[in-house]
């Protein structure tokens, strides 16, 4: 049932997408460590940053629950990427001590947890998609390997973020120095990198009703489609363990600051 069920376009077409947008998520991974070394936020600080971004990310929720469930999938996914490329954007300004007047506490406050709000908002339509996708009898299965879908792509995305470090020096002692124009582009590209998503938006249905007339596509019930999906899911998560085991095993491997 299960593989019948990636087979179906309904499915693979969708999470594809999922996939997709959620591996470019890429974030910059030296950012905490220019808040701590460079701004000196204080621990206190950092876990306030925390505790705001999850309240931001439960009324991102409510907010698409009674506002943004009207608009299209679609619309809703390339608003919410265009504006989190916004928010994303600033952080190049807090590294260039451009903070319009406000302390760099503040100015960070609103930028970083703000992302999480965006992160609410996209949350429950990726979920009532997933919900409908679920065939009957086997719900929770489906239900959880298409989570793993989701998360498997945010652990590559993560592990990218790691790989990328390397591309410019970001760290801890030269940022110190004051070089921040590593970065200063690393923030950037990793911008570049989350809006490209929008690039994809339409593999996704604009509503429940175009998710449902997939099922009667002429590729759906796919073999190859739902090879692909699977070995691309696993290979993921492959790729993000062995990351993270060398993370742990030899810090530094990937040309980041130990």
């Amino acid at each position: 049932e299960i593989w019948n069920t990636v087979c179906s376009r309904a499915v693979w077409q969708p999470m594809g997408f999922v996939y997709l947008y959620n591996i470019l998520q890429v974030g910059n991974a030296a950012w905490r460590e220019f808040l701590r070394s460079v701004l000196n936020f204080t621990a206190n600080q950092l876990n306030a940053l925390l505790i705001a971004a999850y309240v931001l990310l439960y009324l991102g929720i409510m907010a698409y629950k009674y506002y943004f469930i009207k608009w299209s999938w679609r619309t809703v996914y390339v608003f919410t990427t265009l504006l989190n490329g916004v928010f994303s954007m600033l952080q190049v300004l807090l590294i260039q001590g451009i903070t319009f007047g406000l302390s760099p506490f503040v100015f960070a406050l609103g930028d970083y947890a703000f992302a999480d709000f965006i992160i609410g908002i996209q949350y429950l339509p990726t979920a009532i998609m997933m919900v409908h996708l679920c065939p009957a009898g086997s719900e929770g299965a489906s239900y959880a390997m298409f989570n793993t879908v989701n998360s498997s792509a945010y652990a590559l995305s993560a592990a990218m973020s790691t790989v990328m470090l390397g591309i410019w020096n970001v760290s801890k002692e030269t940022m110190i120095s004051g070089d921040v124009s590593g970065m200063t582009k690393l923030t950037i590209l990793t911008t570049f990198i989350q809006v490209s998503g929008v690039l994809f938006v339409k593999l996704l249905p604009r509503t429940k009703e175009d998710l449902a007339s997939l099922h009667a596509d002429q590729y759906s019930g796919s073999k190859v489609g739902g090879f692909i999906f699977l070995t691309i899911t696993f290979l993921s998560i492959l790729y993000a363990v062995v990351v993270g085991v060398l993370n742990i095993v030899k810090p530094g491997w990937a040309g980041e600051s130990r």
